[in-house]
């Protein structure tokens, strides 16, 4: 990683960590600076303001994790295949950065209209992904008579709240946490195969 995106991140991650445990309103640019041994004017040179800086923060993380879900769901597959890997990655990503996370449920009302819009509409993409494959799985008659919207919702739940107890170095992984997951809401919303 070239020095200035490794910088960028470190710059990245403190910001995260702090907004998440002290609030964004209530983090200022000169703790972020001390933090990461900077002078506050040094901040500028990566983001344009706070407001910007927080939006990065959730524009970076929504990103990636957008992309490797459309990549997970394009083509052909088993439907259920693709559900569980989706609630799979969702969970292991979203658990392995809990601050962002909780920046992410808590402080995205802190931007201006624009850049919130901008990041509903890539989570309305999340949305469609997962609502596709219900679909799939409901003309397969896998699906038990529960209402997309509801599974969906009931699913981003779940893991959007881990960051209140979860704990990824405590005694369950990312990885087993996906798994106990998956376990709980593929039992909970599809019909045993050959049942349909």
């Amino acid at each position: 990683m070239p020095k200035g995106r490794e910088r960028q991140k470190q710059l990245y991650d403190a910001a995260a960590r702090l907004f998440a445990a002290q609030g964004y309103h209530a983090t200022s640019l000169r703790e972020l600076a001390e933090a990461l041994g900077l002078n506050k004017s040094s901040l500028y040179h990566y983001f344009d303001s706070k407001q910007d800086l927080l939006y990065q923060l959730l524009d970076d993380y929504i990103t990636e994790a957008l992309a490797e879900i459309q990549a997970l769901c394009a083509g052909e597959g088993d439907p259920e295949e693709k559900l569980a890997e989706f609630m799979r990655y969702y969970t292991r990503f979203y658990a392995k950065d809990l601050d962002r996370l909780a920046l992410l449920v808590n402080e995205v009302d802190n931007l201006e209209p624009r850049l919130r819009k901008v990041l509903e509409k890539k989570e309305r993409r999340y949305l469609a992904a997962l609502e596709e494959i219900f679909a799939q799985l409901r003309d397969q008659g896998r699906l038990k008579d529960i209402p997309s919207s509801v599974a969906a919702f009931a699913f981003f739940g779940m893991v959007h709240y881990t960051f209140r107890w979860y704990r990824p170095k405590g005694r369950v992984s990312p990885a087993e946490l996906s798994e106990m997951f998956w376990e709980i809401f593929g039992s909970g919303i599809l019909r045993p195969r050959g049942k349909a």
